[in-house]
């Protein structure tokens, strides 16, 4: 035994705890800098990439928007033009063929309007099989996640308690072995002193 029972000041683990924490923080602290830099950078790209989208859609759609002006004022010459050689024909036949022109334009705009469903659909629907995807892997992610965190609680607490263990262990010891050294070296101090007091003591005995 070491004689010794002064109250231990710290609780038990207290130190590795502390440890662990530091350590953990480390680790996150160096993680949210590579995570901050990646984020920063794909930003960076983000804004690059959409600029370079929005200058080539701005140069698609003023291309469209002239060739639509130019069509329209052909467009514009051929309906006047139309409508003088209609003043001259018989208006029954001509009434006739308005009708056929408005169910065919009908029918375009129909067709048109259908056209215009099926892009808004299957974009909707690319970006609802995007959104799946990303539920998916979030669920499965954070199913990886919660078993990491439960395993990391483990493995924290058996650290600790490894680190305890050794580190109590050395320290009984080192009591015992700071103890062996002390009597040690009252021993070396007294059998001196023993046996020159001996001689003495026989002289006194003789006396």
């Amino acid at each position: 035994s070491s004689g010794i029972n002064a109250e231990w000041p710290l609780r038990p683990g207290e130190i590795e705890k502390l440890q662990l924490d530091v350590e953990a923080l480390k680790e996150e602290a160096a993680a949210l800098m590579t995570k901050n830099s990646q984020l920063e950078c794909t930003v960076v790209s983000l804004k690059t990439e959409h600029e370079q989208k929005k200058k080539a859609q701005e140069e698609d759609y003023d291309v469209q928007r002239r060739n639509k002006q130019k069509l329209q004022f052909q467009e514009s010459k051929l309906c006047t033009k139309k409508v003088n050689i209609e003043k001259k024909c018989d208006p029954v036949e001509i009434h006739k063929l308005q009708i056929e022109e408005l169910k065919a334009e009908v029918e375009h705009n129909k067709n048109e309007r259908a056209e215009t469903q099926k892009i808004y659909e299957t974009e909707m629907n690319r970006l609802d099989n995007i959104k799946s995807k990303c539920n998916f892997q979030k669920k499965t992610w954070e199913n990886k996640v919660q078993k990491g965190r439960e395993a990391l609680l483990k493995n924290e607490a058996n650290c600790i308690n490894t680190r305890l263990s050794c580190r109590k262990e050395l320290f009984e010891k080192d009591l015992l072995l700071k103890r062996l050294v002390i009597d040690t070296k009252r021993c070396e101090k007294n059998i001196p002193e023993l046996t020159a007091s001996l001689p003495l003591l026989e002289k006194m005995i003789k006396e």
